[in-house]
């Protein structure tokens, strides 16, 4: 039996600003593809979901190993194992703090 598997090599870390957005959110990985798909359908793309499954995974398990750098952002800057753009690294901390609003209403 032969196993499938995918790599990807790249310089710098990818950060899609929606996949992301899910993860903060909270959603599972296949909470995600499930909204990224619906989105596809609304858009009349023809991206395939195990295409969609691949990427969010992808995302999923670099923010899985940025979250320890986000619980301290100055180390986030500092690290040498994921080389990230400034304003990427701007965005991934600004996201990352964001106050939900309706967690904010609720102890207000």
């Amino acid at each position: 039996m032969i196993a499938e598997v995918d790599v990807f090599i790249s310089n710098y870390t990818l950060v899609d600003p929606e996949v992301y957005q899910l993860w903060v959110d909270g959603c599972s990985s296949l909470e995600a593809v499930t909204a990224l798909q619906q989105q596809s359908v609304r858009e009349k793309s023809t991206t395939a979901v195990e295409l969609i499954a691949s990427d969010v995974l992808d995302h999923y398990r670099t923010y899985s190993l940025l979250e320890r750098l986000l619980h301290n952002p100055p180390k986030l800057a500092e690290q040498l194992a994921f080389q990230i753009e400034p304003q990427t690294r701007q965005l991934l901390i600004e996201k990352y703090y964001e106050f939900d609003n309706t967690v904010i209403r609720e102890l207000l």
